[in-house]
């Protein structure tokens, strides 16, 4: 933030101020409040945390003034903590936020607007009130003026200051870059205006249709008014079950669990757990107080929770809905909505149903600002939330219930039937189905219950907890059906070998080809009978069908008819489960996509026992569900599951497919791997990868030439470029590479995924042309096949790091910039090579002099990248030095040396100190401590990279030379120009062997070079060779004027006289 010496004075005070504030001597205090900033302003909030409270506080207060509304909303949590009189505090951040919007904010937006014509920033002005001024012309020559002009307007009913329905109109008018980034900035700032989530998701009504998969949508009126806000902005979806127009009873539970609701604050982080055993009734009681209080919230949300995997898709799918960003990474999209709920000032209710493991649902649980509920059947819940008990239903109740279905009941055959049933809700209900389907008397059914009820089996296999009737009612239905309808009955059996989630019917369908028995498999491939079999079993209370065609099957009644089938039948049922699932999966995830049908898939694996299976279909369909969960983000999932495969897979088995060296077994390995490398645990997947790799090339069913091992190989070649051995990656991927082509076509994904390889090893050894040849060759087959396809994406991004790399910066910018928005639209803006391009973009800006443009997009990508993936991740670290790069250079020289400061130990500590990418940042480091004035720290940081270079990667290596010309400075600044002069020619000759005009650079050289060149001269003069000196400063900064432009920044700081710096970007492993 720019900043007078009067605001550095105010900030100061400001800080003494809360230095004196008692509670925050406390360190978890001081968290606390730092974490309820970051919820409330709903942005990344960057404070370098110390041990004493006046540092951490400044670093807070600077922190925090940079954020539009950072010190109101830090003032106003200050107050709620302290006890004393704060009202100087509130009076200090008052003289210092006289605007809305903070200074760094303003100037984001005014860099946004400063491209566009007033003609096309005219239409989002009309319609904002007062804003007479910003009708003039001459209004907006000054952009900056005319930002501060809008924050004055006054703000209207709905709570959204003027400026950010402006941005936020204008987005919607604009296309492109321009539009993305003005979405961007009003996301960014909205929390810290005090506009909430749900104003937030009605500004940005127009943006278009919601997802398909959140429903339903709403459309919100206009005008808006307070009154009307309500309804405009409830969202009702997530599968929310349809109310029971015969729900009985159960006032005391529905009282109980409304006063611990509204009870206060806690509720979310004590949520009430309800709680009981199967089929008492706690989803329909939860179901019965959602629709009874549904004008009690704005959000609800219902949540399958018997896995993770569900409820990250539950989440995500609330995600799409608020229109929050959506990544790749399903965990981090979960923590993005739970976080913007957290700081959502309206009420919401999420209901989590039928959690089973608390530890591993908790990180998953808003921790506050709204209401949650769980339902469970696992006891050990409540000791996470307030428990409320539901049981079995009184007498009364019971009766009650039987005596509103118009049953045929005779004076106490209902209190007979209900004794027999032991009151339970689902067993009355199924029972009361059941007699009015078949018009069976109530008599009728009391009698063929007492005579299924005297088996020894029953006694045996009822789950603990039930009455013997309870099992009863489910074999008389299940003997029933098989003598009556025995496609009914292989439908109801299968079905409980599946999960008690909804099965959709085209899902069973997706299976009708499968080898089943009969008559399943007619049933299956008929859609009429299909429909009347799940029809028969819906009027008979045996499942239930909502109104998108899903079946469910309770999951008590789902382990009882397990337990009771017969041993051969409940093997032949198994059998014709997973062979249906293995039929209706799409298939590889990578080439058939299919990732909606996965999500279907998924939880029913599990319950199907199919990593138990025996048949490679069943086999294959484990590893194509791991692989779908690792390509939408659920790592965890993903690693879970193949670990499960195996190990289980890895027993000693005369199964080719299975045994510690069956092509599953090692398959799974394989996507553990993956996993793993992904998840920040780089040796083990190393390890893990390269030791798979050697059993596939010794095994005699698969060897060196089997496709599998050739599609593994790509994660060997990629483990040796994360530790920095690039030249073996590059021996290892150029035999891999033609070993694919011996096996693929050359055209064939598999070898176009093995050339992309080699391309990245040709990057990170300096081969820039090289990897732009192969990047091309692959670019021109995926144009053939449609240039909209994201392989095809990928390779046409992969061509602007190369442009970077060989200095041909207009030519890479302008190929970026077509291709940037068709990559967010084909994968989404939160995808991690979304993310990678957009630092590609910003660097390739900042080399062509965009200083301000990259500065807030570097910005924007390294607190993503940081959000998205952990500070510890490769991609974070250079987004860090990139953004520090550029700080540098618009003379934000303190903050880029608090990045390095917290960068620099997790390159040591994660990639080690001789590590390419660790010797790079030092390079950028020592140009840092130049730029600072730290001389000493420069130089010893230049040698350690010189040298380190030279040892890894060879004296000719581009990093080597940029080390070296670093150095070269180092010794000038000394005053050593001897030895400066001979670095920098050394330096300079090198550069100029693998110089020379290439047509990426409309036949010049690379700017590197030329600059190299600027810096001999400097030293030339300095040792007396002035005439040679002269020279050579005329021609490079004449070609580094045709190169970059007369105006660029280090043009103009040549023509200063001032020595240039080349800084390194390395592209991604």
């Amino acid at each position: 933030m720019a900043e007078t010496v009067g605001t550095r004075g105010t900030l100061e005070n400001l800080v003494e101020m809360l230095v004196r504030v008692p509670e925050l001597a406390d360190p978890a205090v001081r968290d606390q409040l730092i974490e309820q900033m970051r919820l409330v302003l709903r942005r990344t909030l960057r404070v370098k945390r110390f041990d004493d409270v006046r540092h951490e506080m400044s670093s807070l207060v600077n922190t925090s003034a940079a954020c539009s509304g950072g010190l109101r909303v830090l003032a106003a949590i200050v107050a709620e903590q302290h006890v004393g009189d704060t009202s100087a505090i509130h009076a200090a951040v008052a003289e210092l936020s006289p605007g809305l919007l903070s200074g760094p904010d303003r100037d984001h937006l005014r860099s946004l607007l400063s491209n566009l014509a007033a003609s096309q920033v005219a239409e989002a002005v009309d319609g904002l009130g007062g804003a007479e001024q910003l009708y003039s012309m001459r209004t907006w020559r000054d952009t900056a003026g005319a930002i501060k002009i809008m924050e004055g307007l006054p703000i209207p009913d709905d709570g959204v200051p003027q400026v950010l329905a402006f941005a936020s109109r204008l987005s919607e008018l604009l296309t492109g870059p321009i539009a993305d980034g003005l979405r961007t900035w009003v996301d960014t700032v909205a929390g810290g205006l005090g506009v909430d989530l749900a104003a937030l998701v009605l500004l940005r009504g127009g943006a278009g249709p919601l997802p398909a998969t959140a429903a339903p949508a709403f459309t919100p009126p206009s005008p808006r008014t307070p009154s009307s806000r309500r309804s405009e902005t409830r969202v009702v979806g997530g599968g929310v079950p349809i109310r029971n127009r015969n729900f009985t009873g159960r006032s005391e539970l529905l009282d109980q669990l409304s006063e611990v609701l509204s009870s206060g604050a806690q509720a979310a982080v004590l949520p009430p757990t309800i709680h009981g055993l199967g089929g008492v009734g706690k989803t329909q009681l939860v179901v019965e107080y959602l629709y009874r209080h549904l004008d009690d919230y704005e959000v609800v949300w219902w949540i399958p929770a018997e896995r993770t995997a569900t409820v990250l898709g539950a989440l995500t799918q609330l995600a799409e809905t608020l229109r929050l960003t959506v990544t790749e990474d399903r965990q981090q999209t979960a923590r993005t909505v739970l976080d913007a709920l957290a700081g959502l000032r309206v009420p919401w209710l999420l209901v989590y149903d039928n959690a089973d493991d608390p530890d591993a649902l908790k990180p998953l649980l808003p921790a506050t600002g709204g209401h949650v509920i769980v339902t469970t059947r696992n006891p050990e819940w409540g000791s996470v939330g307030r428990p409320i008990e539901v049981n079995v239903f009184p007498r009364e109740e019971s009766i009650q219930m039987l005596e509103g279905r118009g049953l045929h009941m005779r004076p106490g055959e209902a209190n007979e039937l209900a004794e027999k049933l032991g009151d339970l809700p689902l067993a009355l209900e199924q029972a009361a189905l059941w007699c009015r389907s078949t018009a069976m008397p109530v008599s009728e059914y009391i009698e063929l219950l007492d005579s299924h009820s005297r088996t020894d089996l029953l006694s045996e296999s009822k789950p603990y907890g039930y009455p013997v009737t309870v099992t009863a009612f489910v074999t008389l239905a299940s003997e029933t059906l098989r003598a009556t309808a025995p496609a009914s009955a292989q439908l109801f059996e299968l079905l409980s070998f599946l999960s008690g989630e909804p099965v959709s019917l085209n899902l069973l369908s997706r299976g009708r080809s499968a080898d089943v028995t009969e008559p399943l498999r007619s049933t299956l491939n008929d859609p009429v009978k299909l429909s009347r079999v799940v029809r028969d079993l819906n009027n008979r209370g045996l499942a239930k069908v909502d109104p998108a065609q899903r079946i469910q099957v309770h999951r008590l009644v789902q382990d009882i008819l397990r337990d009771i089938l017969p041993p051969d039948l409940a093997r032949t049922t198994l059998r014709n489960t997973q062979r249906l699932l293995a039929e209706a999966n799409p298939g590889d995830p990578d080439e058939l996509g299919g990732l909606d049908v996965q999500a279907e898939l998924g939880p029913h694996l599990d319950r199907a026992q199919m990593i138990y299976g025996d048949e490679e279909a069943v086999l294959k369909t484990v590893l194509d569900h791991t692989r779908s969960l690792y390509m939408i983000g659920d790592y965890e999932n993903s690693l879970r599951l193949a670990t499960e495969a195996a190990q289980e897979w890895a027993k000693p088995t005369d199964d080719p497919e299975r045994g510690p060296n069956g092509l599953a077994t090692l398959r799974a390995r394989s996507m553990m791997a993956n996993a793993l490398r992904v998840l920040g645990k780089a040796t083990e997947a190393a390890e893990l990868a390269r030791d798979t790799y050697d059993r596939m090339c010794a095994s005699p069913r698969l060897g060196e030439l089997h496709e599998f091992t050739l599609i593994h190989a790509n994660q060997v070649g990629h483990d040796m470029r994360i530790s920095g051995q690039y030249g073996d990656a590059l021996s290892f991927d150029t035999a891999s590479l033609e070993r694919h082509r011996r096996v693929f076509n050359a055209t064939e994904a598999y070898t176009l995924r093995a050339q992309a390889n080699l391309a990245v090893d040709l990057r990170m050894i300096g081969d820039f042309p090289k990897a732009f040849e192969q990047d091309r060759d692959i670019a021109n087959h995926w144009e053939d096949v449609g240039g909209s396809d994201p392989r095809a994406l990928a390779a046409y991004i992969n061509q602007a790091r190369n442009y970077y790399g060989m200095g041909a910066y207009r030519a890479g910018l302008d190929w970026i910039q077509q291709w940037r928005e068709p990559l967010a639209e084909a994968l989404g803006a939160g995808s991690s090579q979304v993310l990678l391009a957009e630092r590609t973009y910003a660097i390739l800006l900042r080399k062509l002099g965009y200083l301000d443009d990259a500065r807030w997009i570097l910005r924007e990508h390294f607190e993503r990248t940081l959000s998205r993936l952990g500070d510890t991740h490769e991609f974070t670290n250079a987004a860090a030095v990139s953004y520090a790069n550029v700080l540098r250079q618009v003379g934000g020289t303190y903050e880029a040396a608090q990045l390095f400061d917290e960068t620099m130990p997790r390159y040591d500590e994660y990639f080690g100190v001789k590590h390419p990418l660790t010797l790079a940042a030092k390079v950028n480091q020592a140009i840092l401590a130049r730029a600072m004035g730290d001389l000493d720290q420069a130089r010893a940081l230049s040698e350690v990279c010189y040298a380190g270079f030279g040892e890894v990667l060879g004296d000719r290596h581009p990093y080597t030379l940029c080390a070296g010309a670093s150095l070269a400075s180092d010794l000038a600044l000394a005053g050593e120009h001897a030895g400066a002069c001979a670095l920098s020619e050394k330096m300079y000759e090198v550069s100029q062997g693998s110089g020379g005009g290439h047509e990426a650079r409309g036949g010049g050289e690379h700017p590197y070079l030329l600059m190299r060149g600027i810096n001999y001269a400097h030293d030339l003069r300095a040792v007396g060779r002035t005439a040679e000196a002269d020279k050579l400063r005329r021609t490079s900064l004449q070609a580094l004027r045709e190169a970059l432009g007369a105006t660029h920044p280090e043009v103009e700081a040549i023509e200063r006289d001032e020595r240039t710096e080349g800084d390194i970007e390395p592209p991604p492993t």
